[in-house]
């Protein structure tokens, strides 16, 4: 690695591109990455099967004539750090790379900050990151709609609270059975949305010229695992690190932002994808989204419910009679209105806290339940479904909603399901810290 000087500025560089992000989230590019970086201080080149068994912890029946996976992720990290210098690090006079065909860190010093880029990312790889930045902002614009709409409602209900006397009505929607467990304490509100992760696919001169969603691949760690089952597919695929969020999702967050805030809750709004568990601890937990994207929290509401999913997300069936519940709006045939459903739940959480769900199969379910959640038309409705023959309501229990849709609007919304949840049957689990 050279001299003393050259070993701490590989060290500030290793350091400056962690700090990045542009690794993602996967643990074994920081672990190799660091790995590299700690041989060349040893002046030590470390070979295949000694990465495959201290970094990836493979043992003696690693054949590197047969698993590429050590040159997979080598050649990944080598392009990410091509990555970080033709963006972020554009400006560093000298960067790292990792030369082709071997397992070690070398230090490039660039004349000026217009040569970095031609002297270390080749042109396709060039042309890759420049569509996929072009391609970052319709998505970067939608996040920032949402944001921006979330704090349009915040002032708005500001204002209401203050000046407009309706304000009283997302008061009682705060303190009816729908919402108390969630407004009558001084827990924060995590709000998560259901979010599907995507990536980019190349073309044969290396640009990123599609973005591709596919159900097994809800990750960075997913496609991870795909390179190393299929090493083709990493000259083709791309991690960008993008999700993106059904529309309906904006929606819903404004109407449910009314009844929170009327509630005086401090929210805070995550996708799913980085939901972690101190959060499910920690705070009560809005779910909003698809019924696809609920990730864990799925278990929480399924263990006890009289529903269970059906061959798709895009159905439920009823436990004991079979009964079953299928959105048409993934496909709507004809001109005339179809159907979705929505579903709507709210049980204990794991730690004196509320897990409350708002959900749909499609857009329509989505923001019908979001809004017969937030509306005080529908809250004599929604408490009746739910009180039991002695006049009281369950502390956990859920309504399912079919919604009339009609050229993708959703119109009305009627209840066809509401059973309490059995607490008992919960799996609340032992969450890891």
């Amino acid at each position: 690695m050279g001299a003393i000087g050259d070993r701490e500025i590989i060290r500030d560089q290793a350091q400056r591109i962690l700090a990045s992000g542009v690794l993602g989230r996967s643990r074994f590019y920081v672990a190799l990455l660091e790995y590299l970086v700690a041989c060349g201080e040893r002046e030590h080149t470390p070979k295949e099967i000694e990465i495959a068994a201290e970094v990836f912890n493979r043992g003696e029946e690693f054949d590197p004539s047969q698993d590429s996976m050590v040159r997979v992720y080598a050649h990944n990290l080598r392009q990410k750090l091509q990555q970080f210098y033709a963006e972020q690090g554009r400006d560093q006079p000298q960067q790292i790379t990792i030369p082709k065909g071997e397992y070690r860190i070398a230090l490039l010093t660039v004349q000026a900050p217009e040569a970095a880029i031609p002297a270390v990312v080749p042109a396709s790889v060039a042309g890759a990151r420049t569509g996929a930045a072009r391609r970052r902002l319709p998505l970067a614009f939608a996040a920032v709609l949402v944001v921006g709409l979330a704090a349009g409602v915040y002032l708005d209900r500001l204002w209401s609270a203050a000046h407009d006397p309706a304000a009283e009505s997302y008061r009682a929607l705060a303190a009816s059975p729908l919402w108390s467990a969630i407004a009558d304490d001084d827990l924060p509100v995590t709000m998560v949305v259901g979010d599907y992760y995507i990536f980019g696919e190349r073309d044969r001169y290396g640009n990123v010229t599609r973005m591709v969603r596919e159900f097994e691949i809800n990750s960075s760690r997913d496609l991870d695992d795909r390179f190393m089952l299929d090493p083709d597919s990493a000259d083709i695929y791309v991690d960008l690190e993008l999700t993106y969020l059904p529309t309906s999702t904006a929606f819903a967050l404004r109407d449910l932002f009314g009844v929170l805030l009327a509630a005086g809750k401090q929210i805070r709004v995550v996708p799913s994808s980085k939901l972690d568990t101190a959060a499910i601890r920690s705070s009560h937990v809005v779910y909003v989204g698809y019924l696809s994207a609920m990730g864990m929290l799925g278990d929480f509401v399924f263990s006890g419910s009289d529903l269970m999913l059906g061959e798709t997300y895009d159905e439920l069936v009823l436990r004991g009679t079979g009964e079953r519940f299928v959105s048409e709006a993934g496909l709507p045939t004809g001109l005339g209105s179809y159907r979705d459903y929505g579903l709507f739940a709210t049980l204990a959480g794991p730690a004196g806290n509320q897990l409350v769900f708002v959900a749909g199969m499609r857009d329509e379910g989505l923001m019908q339940t979001a809004e017969a959640a937030s509306s005080p038309s529908m809250l004599a409705a929604n408490v009746a479904a739910i009180t039991g023959e002695d006049g009281s309501v369950p502390p956990a229990f859920e309504l399912l909603y079919e919604v009339a849709g009609l050229d993708r609007t959703n119109l009305d919304a009627m209840i066809v399901h509401a059973a309490p949840l059995t607490q008992s049957r919960i799996t609340l689990g032992q969450l890891a810290p």
